[in-house]
């Protein structure tokens, strides 16, 4: 595609298509915006590195879009299109520059995966990062191109040990991470040691649904005053069970992303960046999740609806989901990670000089549960309430993947608000009416003290 000026509100509406496409500016030859499949778009210039036909073309990728403004990147593109008339290769100049492959570490391979790639093409990027913490740890200043597969089972075994699914979810990071890096162009090591290697532990698929009786000991239990938790993660888990939206979503949640919020039809005008295949997802929100998002604002002004401070330790950063202690000293108030929701369930054993610290489910007496299973939950109370299969797969964000998706753009908001009605008339038959934990009252009568209930014992009598 060609014959157009490249800015901002044109590279906003760039869609992804099947297949990859570019887009030539009209006033600058040889400077695009390249859009993927999966809708990750970029800065490029073409050019061909020397004089005459056989020169080879060179395609160099300036930068991902939102990283840099289109003005920025046709004013660097036009510096180095300048360069190439005067007999350099800019293409060449940046692999010539690349760490050589006999001296960079898994560590550093890491770092360029994260920065290159998933930061760039992923909304879960943090996953990833989270889940090369311990091939980071172990295999540090190791040289990339010599780990093996011998290497890679023996760490999937020591993370299997513990944690089998993570160990899974390890393995296919890792496949990625060695299958970029030895795409041509940039070979940063000769073969992936994952490429044939199966999956090592069984995962039974996820199905815990909460029961009626659970679901009302939850709601009305995080509103427990000796809850071990802040009050912010306590409304965030309401918010999911009201909304369907992912944990990472509910607990990410910004005041601007609120639309309509004080009007008939409040909306989460969920970010690309929070959103599967990068794309904007609106949900309604029905009286229940308004709720809980009121009370969040009104506990503090600020950008993050759930927030948590975030402190600094002698030996790392921690970002916590509980109220700031008095003996440590809060950096920044910060939206909430997904993390610090299973955390807040989980709850943290002794570790050193670390207390104990109990969890919501053990202070509930429930049994175990994730925050991901409160969104199935709602999904299966709004199926019992009577909404349509595919207008709850449409509130759920579930993706049908063939070709007719990528062109039927129909946000089905009206559909999405019913089961989102729905979802709330059922929860609240759930709920019923809070429940009075207070002691009977205790009336005086002369020097005897005569709870109510045996006075009206008496009186029946």
């Amino acid at each position: 595609m060609s014959g157009q000026t490249i800015t901002k509100s044109l590279v906003d509406s760039l869609e992804k298509q099947p297949a990859e496409y570019t887009v030539w500016d009209a006033k600058l030859p040889g400077f695009g915006v390249r859009v993927r499949p999966t809708g990750a778009k970029s800065f490029i210039i073409v050019y061909r590195a020397g004089t005459g036909r056989t020169a080879p073309v060179r395609r160099l990728t300036l930068a991902a879009v939102g990283k840099i403004a289109p003005e920025a990147a046709r004013t660097q593109a036009k510096i180095l299109l300048g360069t190439v008339a005067n007999g350099a290769d800019p293409a060449a100049e940046k692999r010539a520059n690349r760490p050589k492959r006999d001296r960079l570490t898994f560590e550093e391979l890491a770092q360029l995966y994260l920065d290159q790639y998933a930061k760039v093409r992923k909304s879960s990027w943090k996953n990833d990062e989270g889940y090369l913490k311990k091939p980071r740890a172990k295999w540090n200043r190791r040289i990339a191109a010599e780990i093996t597969d011998d290497d890679v089972a023996e760490l999937l075994e020591d993370i299997g040990a513990t944690a089998p699914v993570g160990a899974n979810r390890t393995q296919s990071i890792l496949h990625t991470l060695f299958s970029w890096a030895k795409e041509p162009g940039r070979k940063h090591i000769p073969t992936n040691p994952v490429a044939d290697m199966r999956r090592r532990y069984q995962e039974t698929p996820r199905e815990r649904v909460l029961t009626d009786e659970e679901i009302r000991a939850l709601w009305w239990g995080l509103d427990d005053a000796d809850l071990p938790a802040s009050r912010p993660v306590a409304l965030a888990l309401k918010f999911i069970l009201a909304t369907m939206v992912r944990p990472g979503q509910s607990a990410g949640l910004l005041v601007p992303e609120l639309v309509g919020f004080t009007g008939e039809d409040p909306q989460y005008h969920i970010p690309k960046n929070r959103v599967k295949k990068r794309r904007e997802v609106i949900v309604p929100l029905n009286a229940l999740a308004v709720a809980s998002v009121r009370e969040a604002i009104v506990r503090e002004d600020r950008g993050a609806v759930f927030s948590s401070w975030s402190f600094r330790s002698d030996s790392d950063d921690v970002e916590r989901g509980d109220e700031s202690p008095s003996d440590r000293s809060p950096r920044q108030l910060a939206p909430l990670t997904r993390d610090a929701l299973s955390a807040a369930l989980n709850g943290r054993p002794a570790k050193g000089k670390r207390s104990v610290r109990k969890g919501i489910r053990e202070h509930l007496g429930m049994a175990h549960f994730t925050p991901h299973d409160l969104r199935r939950t709602a999904a299966t109370i709004a199926r019992r309430g009577g909404a349509k299969r595919e207008d709850v797969k449409a509130l759920l964000d579930h993706l049908e993947g063939d070709v007719t998706a990528t062109y039927d753009k129909y946000d089905m908001l009206a559909e999405k608000r019913l089961v989102a009605t729905i979802l709330e008339a059922e929860l609240r038959k759930i709920i019923g009416v809070k429940p009075n934990f207070c002691r009977p009252e205790i009336v005086f009568d002369r020097d005897n003290v005569v709870p109510i209930e045996e006075q009206k014992i008496a009186v029946a009598s």
